[in-house]
């Protein structure tokens, strides 16, 4: 019988589901006197997979994967995977999504090395490879070497020549994290090649913007919207190198609801509220946050704007104003007045692109932090800085206000990655990329 362990955020209920089994059942092999005191880290057994045994864990499908590629890469027979995962097709492994597998005891797992070329033979793949071909044979699941296919891929714990999951000699990895994408989030894109390479692509629609992070390693930063539609979301990928190959490839990845509530409904002027003010107001910050510089400026983690922290509004929460439907989102992060000063400061070093008094937004000023990310603050009082002015972290740039579409003085601070409002409190948690 199979072992689970469990992990942050379990419940009793949420594993049984997990397996397609009863919680009275789990509860009954596990011999559990009180389902709601479940610890991190305790083995269940999970009952009804005759055949199967071992400890399972949680992956996370990457880019390129296939019931076949994870079958291959983690040594599990395809067979297995779906009665683990309660697969109805192979096709529902979606790229981002959490599959269950058996944990194997074996240090390296193999990784994908090549693609059988045309007219090639497994035993020439090997010796590319510096790969024992009988271990070839065992690791992609073969009974000979003869039952290799042209354009197959090949598996092996060799040390990885080229081409991979991706098929290319131009690519030797294409990364997406995190995973799955999620409503409101920041997700980095990045691409090592062989070579250098002009790189371009879409993430849901949108187009890509691509940076040099070192050789042959490039890099995009991409928000998903507050508001995409969950679901699969479609990455696409082109690539030149300046001998004119080319390389191509898109796959849907998993697209997740940010789970965001919805908020008290508020009231404001209807004048805020008219899209013959609010269409060329939101036009005019799009057009200002499209371009993406190609220095980046900042190397740290971003600094809250504000001396005292109080958080008054969320990144994300859906909004009605003046009785209207849920059709809104708060677009970033609210602080009140709590520290003996009105200060806002620079979170990031960037370049003073924006400064003028809006309809909705008020007193407002945006900087340009490099790599398409931008940083916007609403409804000042007044303004300390010109456009043109380089600033610095921590470096004060205005004074918190009401001015604007308010319900009172606050600070609306907003971070844009590649022309889509992302949750600001993740660039004062981690440093990107």
């Amino acid at each position: 019988m199979p072992v689970y362990i469990v992990q942050s955020g379990d419940t009793i209920n949420t594993i049984a589901i997990r397996f397609g089994i009863s919680a009275q059942d789990l509860i009954a092999v596990n011999q559990i006197s009180n389902p709601d005191l479940l610890t991190i880290g305790t083995p269940l057994r999970i009952p009804g997979y005759e055949g199967i045994s071992g400890t399972l864990k949680l992956t996370v499908a990457p880019l390129g994967a296939t019931l076949r590629t994870i079958s291959r890469q983690y040594q599990v027979d395809e067979n297995t995977i779906v009665r683990l995962n309660q697969l109805t097709s192979p096709s529902q492994i979606y790229v981002g999504s959490t599959l269950i597998l058996p944990e194997k005891e074996q240090a390296v797992d193999p990784k994908p090395i090549a693609i059988l070329g045309e007219g090639e033979t497994s035993l020439e793949t090997a010796a590319r490879s510096y790969s024992n071909p009988w271990k070839l044979v065992l690791q992609n699941r073969k009974e000979s070497t003869a039952l290799f296919l042209s354009g197959e891929l090949i598996f092996s714990d060799a040390p990885q020549q080229s081409g991979g999951l991706f098929g290319s000699p131009l690519i030797q990895n294409i990364e997406i994290t995190p995973l799955p994408l999620r409503q409101g989030k920041t997700h980095l894109i990045r691409v090592l090649t062989s070579t250098p390479l002009n790189l371009s692509g879409t993430l849901n629609n949108l187009p890509l913007s691509f940076f040099q992070e070192a050789d042959n390693q490039y890099i995009a930063i991409q928000g998903i919207h507050a508001m995409a539609q969950p679901g699969l979301a479609l990455l696409t990928l082109q690539a030149q190198a300046d001998d004119q190959s080319s390389f191509a490839f898109e796959q849907p990845i998993l697209l997740e609801p940010g789970y965001y509530p919805q908020d008290v409904p508020l009231a404001v002027d209807p004048a805020t509220l008219d899209p013959a003010i609010t269409q060329p107001e939101d036009e005019l910050i799009r057009t200002i946050t499209k371009p993406a510089t190609p220095q980046r400026y900042w190397t740290e983690k971003f600094r809250v704007p504000v001396d005292e922290p109080c958080i008054r509004s969320w990144f994300g929460s859906r909004r009605s104003y003046n009785n209207s439907g849920y059709k809104y989102f708060h677009t970033g992060v609210d602080y009140g007045v709590c520290a003996n000063n009105l200060n806002i400061y620079a979170p990031a070093p960037g370049r003073v692109v924006y400064v003028g008094e809006l309809t909705v937004r008020g007193i407002s000023t945006i900087i340009d932090h490099g790599w398409g990310i931008y940083s916007g603050f609403w409804h000042q009082s007044s303004t300390k800085v010109n456009v043109g002015d380089f600033v610095e972290t921590g470096q004060i740039i205005g004074e918190i206000g009401g001015t604007g579409r308010a319900t009172g003085p606050h600070l609306h601070w907003e971070v844009w990655a590649n022309g889509v409002q992302v949750e600001p409190l993740d660039w004062l948690e981690k440093v990107y990329p």
